[in-house]
């Protein structure tokens, strides 16, 4: 199953700020729809990970963030191009697999 990475507030800060295409997993361990979702991430990661750079943040262990970017369901994927949010996906809602990869897929 899916670990995320734990970064600080700082360290996602600068991957949201990153050029480039760069995509937010948020999500917290306590999300019923994120554990479900979780088996399935590695391979929706891999994927997002040919065209983009895929960070995790935890929406208790980095609710700053969170907050300032008006975040509050999870799980949530969030695309960042050149530091601006461009497009999000889930807003506390179960989602499949084929859901996220398609959302992705639409911005390209």
């Amino acid at each position: 199953m899916y670990e995320p990475t734990h970064n600080t507030n700082t360290v996602i800060e600068s991957y949201i700020n990153k050029p480039g295409r760069n995509v937010m997993f948020l999500s917290a361990d306590w999300c019923g729809d994120c554990r479900v979702i979780k088996p399935f991430i590695q391979d929706i990661k891999e994927t997002i990970s040919t065209t983009a750079t895929w960070f995790d943040a935890d929406r208790d262990e980095n609710l700053d963030v969170a907050t300032e970017h008006n975040m509050r369901g999870i799980p949530s994927f969030v695309l960042f191009e050149d530091g601006e949010e461009v497009s999000r996906i889930g807003h506390g809602e179960r989602l499949t697999p084929k859901q996220i990869v398609d959302w992705y897929q639409s911005t390209l």
